[in-house]
């Protein structure tokens, strides 16, 4: 009998088309997942303000990117950025006449002026609770336009990729899960994921490998990147430079002595968070942002409380902002790993990709979408 070996089952390329970096991954999967390849890129802000200058760096960028590291196999998932998606907790009665989709269809008439025609949406049921004597059910809608999508579904197949899979940013996340709690047991409770962005911030509670809580946050790392530029009257890409360039490198664990970040090393360094003493109202209108979605949460799951922030994003590496958010909601937290679990001993990386000898928070919806599943 001829010994056989077993051959390396690699994930499709995962692209996150970020408001501020452009990120591709790709592991090979099995009971200890291993890093195969990575690159990035940053978009400039000339590309983020117009959708056809952003394409076009895309484009060209996303081809580069695929040539400078051994990515394997054609096939491809994308994420559909969380600028372009819209994500809104409904409340539906159960009729036997009309299913949820008409009624969710009927809400994003009503509510948002929007054609679900042109919409590509997904609803995820949550669970159910009693208001006023009716049992009223609990769904999340995700849902973009269906042009967009289609648009970056295109802009993969210029690259000569194969898109077998497109998922919103909120379940990659949830499909990162497993490996960003890494083995941690919070009891009856649960974790709230903070993706502090670029240009949103997502807030995401998963139960298990189901979504439980979703919200989209106008407030995020570049409003705080435009606040720092008007405060000091420089540019917006000077004020960037001074937010993500700390002078030290630094990293971050649970406090142990109450709720909030503990720095292991830190220095100071422009974030914006804080000016003069002063909390930004970026962070101000984020803070109140979280103790709404907490209140709201605790009022439909109390039996699954949240008792960890976990912050991921490429922002959350601004630790002091991190405590501030944490310390303000009294929840502890921790800054997010995604590669904790996975095998980064014979990567070879280059320059722009992951830097396996300390955490890399924003890479989570690229981590997660390499364990998603093929759904076009």
């Amino acid at each position: 009998m001829a010994l056989g070996f077993t051959k390396p089952r690699f994930s499709p390329i995962a692209i996150d088309f970020g408001t501020d970096t452009l990120k591709v991954l790709q592991l090979s999967l099995g009971d200890a997942p291993q890093l195969i390849a990575s690159a990035s890129a940053v978009i400039p802000e000339s590309a983020r303000s117009d959708l056809n200058s952003r394409r076009a760096f895309l484009s060209g960028t996303l081809k580069n990117l695929l040539k400078s590291q051994p990515f394997k196999g054609r096939r491809a998932i994308v994420s559909i950025p969380a600028f372009q998606t819209l994500i809104q907790h409904i409340e539906l009665t159960k009729a036997e006449h009309e299913d949820f989709d008409a009624q969710i269809g009927l809400h994003l008439i009503q509510r948002f002026n929007v054609d679900p025609s042109r919409m590509v949406v997904r609803n995820h049921s949550v669970g159910k609770i009693v208001r006023d004597g009716a049992t009223r059910y609990q769904v999340v809608c995700v849902a973009a336009r269906r042009d967009a999508v289609m648009k970056y579904i295109d802009l993969a197949t210029q690259c000569k990729l194969e898109v077998v899979g497109m998922h919103s940013e909120p379940m990659a996340l949830v499909r990162a899960h497993p490996l960003l709690q890494n083995g941690q047991k919070l009891g009856e409770g649960v974790p709230c994921y903070i993706d502090i962005g670029a240009g949103m911030t997502k807030l995401i509670v998963p139960h298990g490998e189901e979504l439980a809580f979703a919200k989209t946050v106008h407030a995020s790392g570049d409003h705080l990147t435009r606040e720092l530029a008007q405060m000091r009257g420089i540019k917006f890409d000077q004020a960037r430079n001074l937010r993500v360039q700390p002078s030290m490198q630094h990293t971050a664990a649970v406090d142990e002595e109450g709720p909030g970040l503990g720095t292991v090393v830190s220095e100071s360094k422009e974030t914006g968070a804080v000016e003069g003493g002063e909390v930004s109202m970026t962070v101000e209108s984020l803070i109140d942002e979280l103790r709404l979605s907490i209140r709201y949460y605790h009022s439909v799951f109390p039996e699954r409380p949240i008792q960890q922030l976990v912050f991921l994003g490429g922002e959350s590496q601004d630790v002091k902002m991190c405590q501030l958010i944490a310390r303000s909601v009294r929840i502890a937290a921790r800054l997010g790993d995604p590669f904790a679990g996975v095998d980064t001993l014979d990567y070879q990386g280059r320059s722009g990709g992951i830097e396996s000898y300390k955490p890399m928070p924003g890479w989570a919806v690229p981590l997660g979408l390499c364990f998603s599943e093929a759904n076009l």
